[in-house]
């Protein structure tokens, strides 16, 4: 056997093995099909295999015109492999800063700009010139290297050398199965290059006889063939692996999607009774946690859900976990009870977030332990509901003796005695007001509302009536439909309708404030308008934010009612318009809509 045969021999082996590993990681139910590693490595796969194959009939050719067409084809697997070789290196060395469209456009963008002017070399002649067909030991064609073809070599050169250099790079931080995979691409894409340049240093005037950088190929898909079945190289879990499991704290445990776990952190492992749960199916691993399996078979193609869930450790050793979604332990012990082992089980509790995994169809699960959390939590809710509880009994208790001083001091004439008291009287008043907003905010945080159908005519005539017998010295202008007008409502709807009125009435600076109260029901939009209007001094820029929820913070307790109006008409389905009136005031209005099926009056009378 000759050395052309010999060459040919192995450029078709290299061309056919990296077809072959093409298709076999194109089958593989695990590999993401848009991930920059498979692309890469397509590309790389296609443009060996048209390279090899070329040159390989080119080797057996012996006329000029069959030479130079078989060499127009060499170009384009020339072109492909060089645009290729960049996102396939930089992605297996994690390297995302050369992954980006502008960068990748122009070190892939090259190679095929120089594969099209050397296909095209005839009609310009910037790649090479003087073409003669040499009959020696080898028939080959010999040509004059032009500056393009310089440019090329010189640019290939470079980008070669970077990438290589990036996956060693890589290879120091990595460790395990991560460090095999781009050790081995490191050698893969090592053994052609040293070939290429070895060639031009051994025959510098006109290239050697024969290019041993195809002829390399062979051994390239070797290397990639081993990293591809024993280390994992371009399975999408392996990948994930690499970027998510290693380097995060927290554990992370993923899933395929025919629902058996395929890669979990230590983190993750200590979390199951069985030990390691990778390739095991959820329905065995998790079985104490159907909430959790529910939301790996539900959970959506973006985003992520959440789910809480109550995990039981073991102290005695701390390798031992169960795992409930509500905290119940699985030999049904109390919590903190000793097992016949002597070991004592502890819960934590942990946030679950649950979503997909890039462009895979496998799914990550992020434990994040939020046990101290929780715990901190409860501990502060059940200190604001005593706290609130006890202050609330002691400011009833004051106000109760305030009202008894009140009568004590009926007939004294001391002014200062009178206005400490009607001090304190506010005061107590507003303390007591606060307490009862507090509860209502802890009930709308928690999501605790409940929904009810209201009349609101007759909840805002009652309080119009309240407000002449308690604040006899405010002009009441209100207008009120004489039909009811139901709406759907929170429970807590009538505190709107206070906070509102109240508001206007307190913040005046007048001695007989206005306050004009109206309620337009307008059944072609199927909603209803409470507007409470005055004519004081405004609102407040940043009590205005937060009543119309573009702010959503409070600075301090003063503007819980006006947080409470935004959210609480906000749940409703509703939404807070505040404007200026003109010569002075504010106006607020709320609209909400109209109960289903209701027919409502719209006709309004003077008065409420």
């Amino acid at each position: 056997m000759n050395l052309v045969t010999s060459v040919v021999l192995l450029l078709l082996f290299g061309g056919a093995a990296a077809t072959v590993t093409l298709g076999v990681v194109l089958w593989r139910r695990r590999v993401s099909l848009g991930g920059p590693e498979v692309v890469g490595f397509a590309g790389l796969a296609v443009g060996a295999t048209i390279w090899s194959w070329a040159y390989a009939l080119q080797l057996r050719a012996t006329t000029l015109p069959e030479i130079l067409g078989y060499n127009n084809v060499l170009w384009i697997g020339v072109g492909v492999v060089g645009a290729a070789w960049p996102i396939f290196g930089f992605a297996v060395a994690g390297d995302d800063r050369w992954l980006t469209r502008r960068r990748l456009s122009l070190v892939s963008g090259v190679p095929l700009v120089f594969a099209v002017l050397a296909v095209s070399n005839p009609a310009h002649r910037l790649i090479y010139s003087d073409v003669r067909l040499v009959d020696d030991a080898i028939v080959r064609s010999s040509v004059t290297p032009e500056i393009g073809f310089f440019v090329f070599l010189a640019w290939s050169l470079v980008i070669n050398v970077y990438v290589l250099w990036r996956l060693a790079v890589s290879c120091r931080r990595a460790d395990g199965t991560a460090r095999s995979r781009r050790l081995a691409v490191l050698a893969a894409g090592l053994v052609p290059t040293l070939a290429g340049i070895v060639g031009l240093l051994l025959f510098p005037d006109g290239g050697p006889p024969i290019d041993f950088t195809p002829v390399m190929f062979s051994v390239t898909t070797i290397v990639t063939g081993v990293a591809i079945t024993r280390y994992r190289l371009l399975d999408s879990i392996a990948v994930a692996q690499d970027h998510l499991v290693d380097h995060l704290s927290d554990p992370v445990v993923i899933v395929d999607a025919d629902e058996t776990i395929r890669a979990t952190n230590e983190s993750a492992t200590r979390l199951f009774r069985d030990g390691d749960p990778v390739g095991r199916p959820i329905d065995g691993a998790l079985r104490d946690q159907p909430a959790l399996v529910e939301a790996i078979r539900t959970r959506p193609a973006t985003g992520t859900t959440a789910v809480v869930t109550t995990v039981e450790s073991t102290h005695a050793d701390g390798e031992r976990t169960r795992e409930h979604d509500r905290g119940e332990t699985a030999d049904d012990r109390p919590p903190g009870e000793e097992r016949p082992d002597g070991t004592v089980p502890a819960r934590r509790t942990f946030e679950v977030s649950v979503g997909s995994l890039g462009r895979t169809d496998a799914t990550v699960l992020v434990f994040r332990d939020v046990t101290e959390r929780r715990a901190a939590e409860r501990r502060v809710e059940v200190l604001n509901r005593v706290l609130r509880h006890d202050l609330r009994n002691d400011l009833s208790v004051i106000d109760g003796y305030l009202d008894l001083l009140e009568e004590e001091l009926s007939g004294v004439e001391s002014e200062a005695a009178r206005g400490a008291l009607d001090v304190l009287a506010r005061r107590t008043d507003g303390m007591l007001s606060v307490v009862e907003q507090a509860a209502l905010a802890e009930t709308v945080v928690e999501g605790d509302t409940e929904f009810e159908r209201f009349d609101l005519t007759a909840v805002v005539r009652d309080r119009c009536e309240q407000v002449r017998v308690e604040h006899p010295e405010v002009r009441l202008d209100a207008s009120l439909p004489d039909g009811a007008v139901t709406v759907s409502a929170v429970s807590a709807l009538p505190s709107v309708v206070d906070n509102l009125i109240e508001n206007a009435i307190e913040h005046s600076d007048r001695d007989r404030p206005e306050l004009v109260v109206r309620l337009v029901a307008d059944p072609s939009t199927s909603t209803v308008e409470f507007l409470v209007a005055d004519d004081g001094a405004g609102i407040p820029p940043d009590d205005r934010a937060v009543l119309v929820g573009t702010d959503p913070s409070l600075e301090d307790a003063s503007g819980l009612g006006l947080w409470l109006i935004n959210q609480l008409t906000t749940i409703s389905g509703g939404s807070v318009d505040v404007e200026n009136r003109e010569g002075g005031g504010t106006s607020v209005s709320v609209t909400l809509p109209l109960a289903a099926a209701e027919s409502t009056a719209t006709s309004a009378s003077p008065t409420a």
